[in-house]
C-alpha cells in the first residue's frame, strides 16, 4: 500500500483511498492511554453508582421496618 503525506500535518498520510492516516506513534500511544484511563473511569463511575443503589435500597429497607 502506497501512502501520500498530508501537506501541513506531519504524522499524517493518505492511503489509496485518500483516508487520512495517523502514523506519528506517541500520538497513537497517548490516544490509547486517554482511552484506557476513559474506561477505567467510567468502570468506576457505574460501580459507584451500583453502591449508591445498594445503599438507597438498604436504608428503604430499615426505613420500612422502623415504619412497619
Amino acid at each position: 500500500m502506497s501512502y501520500k503525506k498530508v501537506e501541513g500535518h506531519v504524522g499524517y498520510v493518505k492511503d489509496e483511498n485518500g483516508v487520512v492516516l495517523n502514523v506519528n506513534n506517541d500520538e497513537i500511544e497517548a490516544a490509547r492511554k486517554r482511552k484506557e484511563l476513559m474506561r477505567q473511569k467510567d468502570k468506576e463511575i457505574n460501580e459507584l453508582k451500583d453502591e449508591v443503589s445498594d445503599i438507597k435500597k438498604m436504608l428503604t429497607q430499615i426505613v420500612e421496618k422502623l415504619n412497619g
